[in-house]
């Protein structure tokens, strides 16, 4: 079990705009692929929206100027804000009822396939826990202040603790989605629209705490060419996870 504090710690961030910064400073990256930044730095996405069998992923990494003993955990906090008035049904992956339920799925395992990054944990697998919120959770019981959002709240512990060092950038966590109900019968519209997506959180555990919101490099990421939406956007109401929890009691 995590320990925490018994203060409620109130995320309140902005989506934080593409910015290099010192490479050793503490902050975040987030390109689409298997890999880090340092890997394949890549922020637009193009897809043609014909095929119902692919998938595509984005990771997170992270990096810190002093040592964090005693890692065992974060949360993680991945807005994306639609260029359409209504976020589409290709965006609606929530756990029932959302068109494309089970599209989306986030993991910090990082050990089949290590590279410009380094694996916190190697040798095991942290646990995860995951929601994509939408403008309304598909029970229709929570409202958000926008109907083009959604945000993916993700925790991640791991029983085995590591000591962080400084000047190093870990994977932090992977996100995929597949292409079903893309093309053909039973499609869920939408594919083809812009979005922007843009890590706006990473909230570390461990013998001490630290939330990261400003970016190494980049943190923002393009769905499709030629989209309008700004990185500095404001993202959707940050909830705790036993806030979110509470909703499906």
């Amino acid at each position: 079990m995590r320990h925490r504090p018994g203060l409620l710690f109130a995320v309140l961030s902005t989506l934080t705009t593409c910015l290099a910064v010192d490479s050793h400073a503490d902050g975040m990256n987030l390109t689409w692929g298997d890999g880090c930044w340092a890997d394949n730095p890549q922020t637009v996405q193009t897809f043609a929206c014909g095929s119902n069998t692919g998938s595509f992923s984005m990771t997170a990494s992270f990096s810190l100027t002093a040592d964090f003993p005693g890692f065992s955990d974060m949360d993680v906090y991945l807005d994306l804000q639609s260029d359409a008035p209504n976020l589409p049904d290709w965006w609606q992956m929530c756990f029932a009822g959302g068109c494309r339920t089970g599209s989306i799925n986030a993991a910090a395992d990082f050990n089949a396939a290590p590279g410009g990054c380094t694996y916190a944990w190697p040798g095991s697998t942290p646990r995860a826990s995951f929601v994509w919120r939408t403008f309304q959770w598909c029970d229709g019981n929570l409202v958000f202040s926008s109907p083009s959002r959604a945000q993916l709240f993700a925790s991640f512990f791991n029983s085995t603790a590591a000591n962080l060092h400084h000047g190093t950038e870990y994977y932090a966590f992977r996100v995929t989605i597949d292409t079903q109900k893309t093309a053909g019968s039973g499609v869920c519209g939408g594919c083809a629209t812009p979005a922007t997506i843009v890590l706006n959180t990473i909230h570390l555990f461990g013998s001490i705490q630290q939330n990261l919101t400003t970016p190494l490099a980049n943190t923002c990421l393009r769905w499709q060419a030629a989209g309008t939406t700004p990185c500095s956007a404001t993202p959707v109401r940050n909830m705790t996870w036993g806030a979110i929890k509470s909703f499906y009691r």
